[in-house]
């Protein structure tokens, strides 16, 4: 790539929760040249969505228009990838394998990612993780979303993976407290973090926590820097969903890779 520092994970209005008016790939790049980086368009791709929702940005196969669209633009710009955050769920592991082997080769950069395992209750949506506590316990959904986490890595259909404890963007003292009975440990998250290492899945550093009550990047600054010196490899996203976050981010996405280059 032409620049020293990548942002692996923006959004743009081809994702399903940013408007159709929201950022598009040429604001992106705008704003990346100007700072000398290099940018990922990961865009949300949910098998779940596609299959029921006609709204959905890659409805009936709209994939091949995304990425000629990021192709086109690729003749011009060399600092540019195509990328997508795919959902994984336990129980659609054949379609997304078959996805993978008609599609991974034209894009530079798939990553898995869980968002929910029960249809219509993602945790990273406060007011959706609010109504799942109050039909299932607070623990059994934590130590759910790490047991899907796990399948996930052991599928190996993905190469790398999002933000393994998103799960705690709300969940943690300053928002929903956790229950005494709900594990919410470093060592859980390194726990994970190893079996990502154990079969050679790549980890995100997201620097998106900062902007959540969790104020911190998922995993931790010292869950990743443990990772690191035990043999993980690492990518770092901001995961923008806006042009001002991602322009607002990118101190810290080059402040996040010389402190990883450190260790």
């Amino acid at each position: 790539m032409k620049f020293k520092y990548t942002d692996y994970h923006v959004h743009t209005n081809w994702s399903l929760d940013i408007a159709e008016n929201g950022p598009k790939f040429e604001e992106y790049i705008v704003v990346a040249e100007k700072n000398r980086i290099n940018v990922c368009f990961l865009d949300h791709y949910e098998l779940y969505y596609l299959e029921k929702d006609k709204k959905t940005p890659f409805y009936d196969e709209n994939i091949y228009n995304y990425l000629e669209e990021i192709d086109t633009l690729k003749e011009t710009y060399d600092f540019i990838l195509s990328g997508l955050e795919v959902d994984y769920y336990p129980e659609k592991e054949t379609q997304l394998r078959e996805f993978m082997d008609d599609n991974a080769r034209e894009i530079d950069f798939i990553a898995g990612t869980i968002h929910e395992w029960i249809p219509n209750y993602p945790i990273t949506l406060r007011d959706k993780l609010n109504e799942l506590i109050e039909k299932i316990p607070m623990k059994q959904i934590i130590d759910e979303y790490f047991e899907v986490s796990e399948s996930l890595i052991k599928s190996k259909i993905f190469k790398n993976i999002c933000h393994i404890d998103t799960i705690f963007r709300y969940i943690n003292e300053n928002d929903i407290i956790p229950e005494d009975d709900c594990d919410v440990s470093d060592d859980r998250v390194l726990k994970l973090g190893r079996f990502c290492i154990e079969n050679d899945v790549n980890i995100e550093y997201n620097l998106s926590g900062l902007r959540f009550p969790i104020k911190r990047p998922f995993p931790s600054r010292a869950v990743i820097s443990k990772l690191k010196e035990e043999g993980g490899k690492v990518f770092v996203g901001s995961d923008s969903h806006s042009i001002g976050y991602f322009e607002k981010t990118i101190p810290d996405l080059k402040n996040a890779y010389e402190f990883l280059s450190l260790i």
